[in-house]
Formats: C-alpha cells, sequence, structure tokens
C-alpha cells in the first residue's frame, strides 16, 4: 500500500496539479488579469515616487545609482507588457464567433502571462527601496564635455604639443603661458586639459578660472571642491591646506589656475612642490613665474599670424566675406584686428552676414582710428589697455608709450635712438652716465617684454611691438589733445591750430607724406617731443618757427634737405637731444649755440665739416657721426672742448687724423685730443694708420669699443653689441700698454691681420689673457705655426676663423685640456689656403659645445679629429670638409696611445648635415673597426672623393636621412 501512495503522490504531483494549473488559465484568465492590474498599479506608483526622487537629485546635481537607474527601466517594461494585455484589441479576441463562443486557445496565453507577470511585478515592487539613489560626482570642467569650438591653429597646436610633452615626463613642476589679454591664453589651456583628460596622463585635473584678485582661501575652497572633497566653511585656510596637500600627495594631480593677475603662495593654498603635482598658471606678464625652488617653465603666447587670423575671421564673418565686393576690406578689418583673437572674434561676429558694403567700410575706419565706442571691441582693447595700467613705474608706462610712437613710424626701432630720445625726455636723472642709462634702459625693456608689451627680435639692438599694441600707445598718449601723431598712410591735411591743441599738446610724431608747410610759428606751449620723417624733400623751416615751444626737450627732424637753420632754434633753451640724421645739411653752426644739449646726432647725414662753434657744447654727452661719409673736416680742437663727453662714435666715417708729430698750426682733428675726456666710456673710430695713434690713448675707462686699425677693414662685421678690435700692425709697430689692456682685458672680437706685430698679440700671453674673447679672426700671416700657445686659455671662444696661415701647424695646443670648453665653430673656408695646418686640436681637448666645425684647403692635415674628440662632439650640427689633399680619414687614432677608436663607438648625435668635398686620399670616416652613427642625420653630400668607402658608413641609423648624394665630378 505505502508503494501505491507513493505513486499516487508523484502523479498527483507531477501529473495532477500541473493539469489543474494549466486549466486555471484557460478559466480564470480574467481574474488574473484584474489581480496583474492591482500589482501594477501598486509598482506604478512606487515608480512615480521614485522619478520624483530621481528628478530632485539631478537638480541637485548629483548622478543616479545604476540599480535605481535599472529598476525603473524594469518598472517601465513590465508596466508597457501589463498595457498591451489590457488593450481593448486584446480583449475583444478573448471571445469567437462574435462573442458568443470565448476563444479558449487566446484564454489561455493570456491567463498564463498574466500570472508570470504578476510574479515579476511583485519581485520587482519587493525591491522599490534604496537606501540612497544618488550620489554627489565631481563634474567635469565645461571645456572637457566638448571640443567643437576650438581652432586648432599651427601656432597654437606647437604650443600645446610642447606644454603636454612637459607634462608626460617630469621634468618641470610648474608651467606658465602668458602673454597679451585676448590672445587666448585661456582656450589654450583649455585644450591642454582635454588632451591631458583624454591621454589620462592624471588621476585628477582641475582648473580655477579667472583669478584675478587672488583670493587664497577661494582658490583653495573651489581645487578642494573640484577635487571632491568636503568643504568645512568652520576650517581654517591651514587646516585646509593640510586636507588638500594631504589629497594631492598620492595621486598624480593637474591644478590649472587661468589668468593670474598677482603672485599666489601655493604651498599657503595647500599645494607645496610634489613630483606628482602639476601646476599650469596662465598670466599676462611673465614676472609672475613663481620664485620658489620649483623646476619652472614658461611660454609666450603670442597673437596669430596673418594666415590664421583670416581664417578665424571668416569663420566668424560667415559667407558674405566670399563677395568679391566685400572681401577686400573684409581683409583689411581682419588685418586691422592684429591677430589678437578676442578682437577678431568680436569684429568678425558684429559684421556676420552684413552684406551692406558701407557698413564695412564704416568697421575699418573705427578700427583704424582706434576710438570706437563698440562696448565688445572696447573689451579686446581694455584687455590690453589693462596691461599698461598694470606697469608699476610711471617710467615704466612712459617708455611704453614713446616706444609705441617710435615704432608708430618705423616698424622696428633702434635701441640706439630710443635711448637718444629718452635721455632727452629725462628719464634718466637719476643716472650718473649714460652706460648706466643704457643698462637701465635694457632692463625696462626686459620688463616690457615680460609684460607682453614689446616682441622679443631677434637682433638685440632691435624693439618692436604688435600693431595693436602700437594703438594702444597711440591711443593713450592722444587722450586729451597731448600728442599729435600720424604715421605712413596717414594724412595730415592742415596743423591744428585751436587752444586745446596749443596748450596741452606734448608730442607730434610725423611720418606721413605731404606733410603741410610748417607755419610761421607752431604755437605749442607744452610741446617736449617734435619729431618729423621726410624722404629727401626740402625742408623751409621759418624764422621764428620755434618761437612758442620752448619747452621742447627732443627734436628729431629725419631725412630731410634743409639749407639753413632757423634763428629761433636759440630759444630752445631746454632742447636736450637734436638727431639730424639721414639729412643734406647746409651750415650747422647755430648748434653749437645750444649749450643744454646732451645728446647730438647726425647719422648717415651729409655734411662737409664740424664746426669749431660745435665746442662749445660742454653738455654734450652724447655725439653719434656714423655713416657721415663726406665729412672731411672736424675743426681742431673741437672734440677736446667736449669736456662732458661719455659717448664718441664715428662708424664708417670721419678717419683723417692728423698724425702725431705734426708740429704747426693743424687743419684737421688729432687723435690726441681724445685724452683730454676724462669720461669717455664708449668709442667707435677707425685709424687708418697705426702711427696716428699716440700713445696710451686708450685707458680702462673704456667699457664698449669698436676700434678698427689700419686701412683696409670694413664696418659691416662689427657687431655694436660687442667690443670689437681690429688690428693691422705695420713693421716695427707694437702695441702700447692701453691696447694691449683693451684687447687682453675686454676684447670679445678680434680681428689680427699680418705677422708683424700681430706674432706679439697673442702668442706671448698669459693664462689670465683674453677671459672675455668669443670670436677670433686670424688672416695673412705667413708666419704663424700656432694660433694659441699652450699658455692661453680661451673659456669663452665660440668662433675661431683663420685664413692664409700658410705655416700653420698647430692650431690649438695640447695643454688646454679641461678649459676650451665653449668652442661652437672652427672655420676655415676655401680661400683661406692654410696648406701647412697639421692638427686642429690635440686628442686631449674637448670640443663638447661644438656646433659648427668647417675646414677647408688644410693640405696638411691627415685626419679631422682623434676618436677621444671625436666622442666629445655631442652639439655638432653641420661638418664641412673639402679641398684637404692629404686627409685619409675624418678621424683615427694617433700615436701618442689613443688607441681606443679600434674597436669602440661614437655617435654623433645632433649631426644633421654632412659635405664631404674634393678629398682625393680620404678612405674612411674612422679608422679601425670604430663604428660610427648619425642619428639624428638629414643631408649627406659627398663630391668628388673616389676612395671613400661609402658601404662602412651607418647610414641604417639615421631614421630621418632622406638620402645620399654623391658625385664624382663637379
Amino acid at each position: 500500500m505505502e508503494i501505491v501512495s507513493l505513486i499516487v503522490g508523484i502523479v498527483d504531483k507531477y501529473a495532477v496539479e500541473p493539469a489543474i494549473r494549466q486549466v486555471g488559465y484557460l478559466t480564470h484568465c480574467k481574474s488574473k488579469l484584474e489581480k496583474l492590474q492591482t500589482e501594477v498599479d501598486k509598482l506604478s506608483a512606487a515608480r512615480e515616487r521614485l522619478v520624483l526622487k530621481v528628478v530632485e537629485a539631478e537638480e541637485r546635481g548629483e548622478t543616479i545609482h545604476t540599480d535605481v537607474q535599472n529598476w525603473r527601466k524594469d518598472a517601465e517594461k513590465i508596466t508597457e507588457e501589463e498595457n498591451e494585455l489590457r488593450k481593448p484589441d486584446t480583449q475583444a479576441k478573448m471571445s469567437c464567433l462574435r462573442g458568443v463562443c470565448p476563444n479558449p486557445v487566446l484564454r489561455y496565453k493570456l491567463g498564463r502571462t498574466s500570472t508570470k507577470l504578476k510574479q515579476a511585478v511583485v519581485n520587482l515592487y519587493a525591491k522599490k527601496d534604496f537606501a540612497s539613489i544618488s550620489y554627489n560626482v565631481r563634474p567635469q570642467d565645461v571645456s572637457v564635455v566638448s571640443d567643437k569650438h576650438y581652432e586648432a591653429f599651427d601656432s597654437r597646436n606647437l604650443t600645446v604639443k610642447k606644454i603636454m610633452d612637459e607634462l608626460r615626463i617630469p621634468n618641470t613642476d610648474l608651467i606658465m603661458v602668458y602673454g597679451i589679454g585676448g590672445v587666448g591664453k585661456t582656450t589654450l589651456v583649455e585644450q591642454v586639459l582635454r588632451q591631458a583628460v583624454k591621454e589620462k596622463l592624471f588621476a585628477d585635473a582641475v582648473m580655477v578660472r579667472s583669478v584675478q584678485n587672488p583670493d587664497l582661501e577661494g582658490i583653495q575652497k573651489e581645487i578642494a571642491r573640484k577635487l571632491g572633497m568636503e568643504v568645512q566653511e568652520s576650517e581654517t585656510m591651514s587646516v585646509r591646506a593640510l586636507h588638500l596637500c594631504d589629497r594631492v600627495k598620492d595621486k598624480k594631480v593637474l591644478v590649472i589656475l587661468d589668468n593670474i593677475w598677482e603672485s599666489i603662495d601655493l604651498e599657503a593654498v595647500g599645494l607645496p612642490c610634489l613630483p606628482n603635482c602639476r601646476i599650469l598658471l596662465t598670466s599676462r606678464t611673465r614676472k609672475l613665474l613663481s620664485s620658489d625652488k620649483r623646476l619652472q617653465k614658461d611660454f609666450e603666447l603670442r597673437v596669430l599670424n596673418e594666415k590664421e587670423a583670416w581664417r578665424l575671421f571668416e569663420a566668424k564673418a560667415g559667407d558674405v566675406v566670399k563677395n568679391p565686393d566685400i572681401r577686400t576690406v573684409a581683409t583689411d578689418v581682419a588685418k586691422k584686428c592684429g591677430g589678437l583673437p578676442l578682437l577678431v572674434v568680436t569684429v568678425a561676429s558684429s559684421l556676420r552676414n552684413r552684406s551692406t558694403l558701407p557698413l564695412w567700410k564704416n568697421a575699418f575706419s573705427r578700427l583704424k582710428v582706434f576710438d570706437n565706442e563698440d562696448p565688445a571691441e572696447q573689451e579686446a582693447y581694455s584687455a590690453l589697455e589693462w596691461s599698461y595700467n598694470q606697469l608699476d613705474d610711471p617710467k615704466l608706462k612712459r617708455l611704453f608709450l614713446i616706444c609705441g610712437i617710435m615704432v608708430n613710424h618705423s616698424v622696428y626701432t633702434n635701441l640706439t635712438d630710443l635711448l637718444k630720445h629718452t635721455i632727452g625726455l629725462g628719464l634718466f636723472k637719476n643716472f650718473d652716465s649714460v652706460e648706466e642709462a643704457r643698462h637701465a634702459l635694457h632692463a625696462w625693456i626686459e620688463e616690457l617684454k615680460d609684460s607682453g608689451l614689446l616682441l622679443d627680435t631677434e637682433n638685440n639692438t632691435l624693439i618692436t611691438m604688435h600693431d595693436l599694441l602700437r594703438d594702444v600707445a597711440i591711443s593713450i598718449a592722444s587722450k586729451g589733445h597731448r600728442a599729435l601723431l600720424r604715421a605712413e598712410g596717414d594724412v595730415l591735411k592742415e596743423w591744428p591750430n585751436n587752444k586745446d591743441f596749443s596748450e596741452n599738446c606734448t608730442m607730434i610724431s610725423l611720418s606721413c607724406k605731404n606733410i603741410p608747410r610748417l607755419p610761421e610759428v607752431l604755437k605749442c606751449q607744452q610741446l617736449e617731443y617734435f619729431f618729423l620723417h621726410f624722404n629727401g624733400d626740402l625742408l623751409e623751416i621759418p624764422g621764428n618757427f620755434f618761437e612758442d615751444m620752448k619747452e621742447l626737450k627732443v627734436m628729431d627732424l629725419t631725412s630731410p634737405r634743409i639749407s639753413s637753420l632757423p634763428p629761433s632754434l636759440l630759444l630752445l633753451e631746454n632742447l636736450r637731444t637734436l638727431c639730424l640724421d639721414n639729412c643734406v645739411l647746409g651750415d650747422i653752426t647755430l648748434v653749437g649755440q645750444l649749450l643744454q644739449l646732451e645728446i647730438l646726432s647726425f647719422i648717415q647725414s651729409k655734411f662737409e665739416e664740424l664746426p669749431e662753434e660745435i665746442g662749445k657744447l660742454t653738455r654734450l654727452r652724447l655725439l653719434d657721426l656714423s655713416w657721415c661719409s663726406k665729412l672731411k673736416v672736424i675743426s681742431p680742437n673741437v672734440i677736446s672742448r667736449l669736456t662732458s663727453l661719455e659717448d664718441l662714435r664715428m662708424k664708417d666715417s670721419f678717419n683723417g687724423w692728423v698724425p702725431e708729430g705734426v708740429t704747426g698750426e693743424r687743419s684737421n682733428a688729432s687723435l690726441s685730443e681724445m685724452k683730454d675726456l676724462p669720461l669717455l666710456a664708449a668709442l667707435s673710430i677707425h685709424v687708418p694708420h697705426a702711427g696716428s695713434i699716440p700713445r696710451d690713448l686708450f685707458t680702462d675707462k673704456l667699457k664698449r669699443y669698436q676700434i678698427l686699425i689700419g686701412a683696409s677693414w670694413e664696418w659691416y662685421d662689427a657687431d655694436e653689441t660687442l667690443n670689437t678690435l681690429k688690428l693691422k700692425l705695420p713693421t716695427g709697430c707694437e702695441l702700447d700698454n692701453g691696447q694691449e689692456m683693451l684687447l687682453k682685458r675686454s676684447c670679445e672680437n678680434l680681428y689680427l691681420d699680418g705677422s708683424e706685430g700681430a706674432d706679439n698679440v697673442v702668442y706671448h700671453s698669459s693664462s689670465e689673457d683674453f677671459q672675455q674673447l668669443k670670436h677670433l679672426h686670424v688672416q695673412n700671416n705667413a708666419q704663424y705655426t700656432h694660433i694659441i700657445t699652450e699658455e692661453v686659455v680661451l673659456r669663452n671662444l665660440t668662433t675661431l676663423v683663420v685664413r692664409d696661415c700658410n705655416s700653420l701647424t698647430f692650431v690649438l695646443s695640447s695643454s688646454m685640456a679641461g678649459n676650451r670648453v665653449s668652442m661652437e665653430e672652427i672655420v676655415s673656408t676655401k680661400e683661406y689656403g692654410c696648406s701647412a695646418l697639421k692638427d686642429i686640436g690635440s686628442s686631449a681637448i674637448p670640443f663638447q659645445n661644438l656646433t659648427i666645425l668647417v675646414v677647408v684647403r688644410c693640405h696638411s692635415l691627415k685626419y679631422l679629429a682623434t676618436y677621444t674628440i671625436a666622442k666629445t662632439l655631442k652639439r655638432l650640427r653641420t661638418m664641412i670638409v673639402g679641398s684637404c689633399e692629404r686627409m685619409t680619414e675624418i678621424g683615427a687614432t694617433t700615436s701618442d696611445g689613443d688607441d681606443a677608436g679600434n674597436d669602440g663607438e661614437i655617435s654623433f648625435c645632433q649631426l644633421e648635415s654632412l659635405n664631404l668635398s674634393c678629398l682625393p686620399s680620404l678612405q674612411d670616416f674612422f679608422s679601425g673597426n670604430c663604428i660610427v652613427k648619425f642619428p639624428s642625420l638629414k643631408a649627406v653630400n659627398i663630391y668628388e672623393c673616389p676612395k671613400l668607402k661609402i658601404n662602412s658608413f651607418e647610414w641604417k641609423s639615421s631614421p630621418e636621412l632622406q638620402g645620399v648624394q654623391i658625385t664624382e665630378h663637379y
């Protein structure tokens, strides 16, 4: 019986119960649908309550937990499924034969589906309660979200790449991007932030914007919040700094502080110098670069070039600029924006799709005169003027305005001209000498560059500024009728004749064409600065022209023809600087009556005599007679009477010095007159005959000089920034103590021509001599066997040029080992003909700073360098070797034990260009089994080297090599 009961139970469980359940789907379909609806209504109510909570959390900026989002999706899906079951068309299908007979198949399916769906609803409803539906998350900086509006210009891409390179390697702790307002610093560092986030360079990267008035605590709080820290208002700044430091010390963190206006104590904020925490700053001035011990790097961001500026302008202005009538004036408008992105965008946007030509012309006119009142454009201009207003020193502000005025009539301004004008205007009243004023001017120029108000130039004797900044300077200087300024291309129809001009104008600078005829009297009572630039036209100055400008301090008349100077010139009792440059002059005796003159310049002017009246200028500190090719006579004793003279410049000018020992009345100046100038500190002269020089003419008071002695010398390569001596000494002529003192103690650029006397210059020198020498040129010496002896140590030598020294056996001696560390260039060019040169340097001499090596027509040379020397040529970029008949290899071992080259390896790491020509005996680059590599080589040219084993070169080590050019015959 037990077995029967068991079998019956199993049958009941696995056969009867399922059968009853299946029948129930069919018979109880309607009730099951009603029960499902009840549960779904409860679920829908719970879902709606949750939705309200989610909306509130999202409004608070919180992120919804994933399980909450999934529950909502599941609830919505189930609700939709239940709705499908309750649709009228579904209900209608539950009966057949027009409702007379129920549809058993569909009712079964609906009963079964509703039962399972109800259970799913019950299960989901049971999970409706969440401990937390959302959480706070650090929001991404808006710039990280999209770069849609970022314009990828080449100039910007290069800077971004350099910054990213710095961020990838731990070379620097702090990076500064600086530049004038509106130049695009913020946009650039936003791109850096995007790339840093994209590349996952840092665990955290945050950006704090517009820190214009440094509130250290505010900056600290914003950084902390953006790093996800909880900011307690009750905490002190020092306590919060400790928490912030703990937060960043164990993770790689990038903090960007944008638009810094003042120096920030990063350590007080909580950002000490940590190897994993990198700081990126932007500012309008380089001076804010941190002064602590962080490793720092700065990048200047300049304006867009013309092509980039037009591309941006075109994008913002729209298709209207494609209209030929509009395009011409549109390009002019774009140029007036000067490449400043803020101004380009502002102006172009305001003109977007404006097709009326007069409107475009009006925009150009407004920009041209720089007095528009458009608020958006004024924002760009005010960004530039802000940099000017941040200059603390009034003298710096004044210097900036003077630079703008001078650049206004010439793209580049010579620092010497600027010095002459600023001395006359009284910017250096507290400086005792012209030399001190020069040093101060250089320092101030650097400050203006640091503030982004001046541009760097390749030639450090010139200055320039951006067009927009020039316009800002002109605008500021012109306010209140204080200046009358016209550049080339501008128009001055008539001279002002009104009360405002007469009483307020302090500066006039005109370089425009067709300057109106000068008035009989220019009424300008406060005028201090007067500059006129002509184009060789005759300038007729009325006799009373200067009568009402008695405050004039600086007058510069450039390039006119002046037949005579007016009598009213004598009324200029306050005139300190007079520049009559590039003029055709008649009688200049009146100049000698301007007794307060300190600066007198006649550069490139045509006049034949410097009259004796000039000798009355006992306050004169600088006299510039450079390139006065017609000047043949300087009245005797004029120079000697200029007892305040500190700077005398006579480049390519008068050289008719009366020789020493001439008796009787002199008709011209003598060099001995310079002995009566106790303050002379700067001198540029040419003395064709060494015998004209009085003994001990030169003293240690001479700080700057360019002195040419000998008839054959030219001025074209005499660098005015270097103390230069060019000597060609005749037979029997030796240097006196003064000349030798200059040569050995302060000369930086030395030229020696001939053997007589020159042998005594270098050959008999000690280790203390020539410490300032940077460039040495030796030529036309048939007697030299050595250029530099073992006693001479040239620590700062960068260039050595040897020409026509046919007995030369050594250029550098072996005892200079360890001392000659700055050589950058050795040159011996084709025409130099050093046929007896046997050795350029011994194996002990290091050449680690050598960048250019050129050796040509040195017929006694068998090799260029030994293994030891070659190993030091890490910075060599260019190697040219030619016409050396006996040279068998570029490098070789020597008999003095330098045999390491047999099995070694040499890598010319930075060599980019290799040129070998006319070397009939050359067989190999290096002897023995030495392997030579050129990882940076880009160009190779080989001409007439018939024995050279080309295949022995390791060209495979040169990934950038574009090809090897081999020519057997020219």
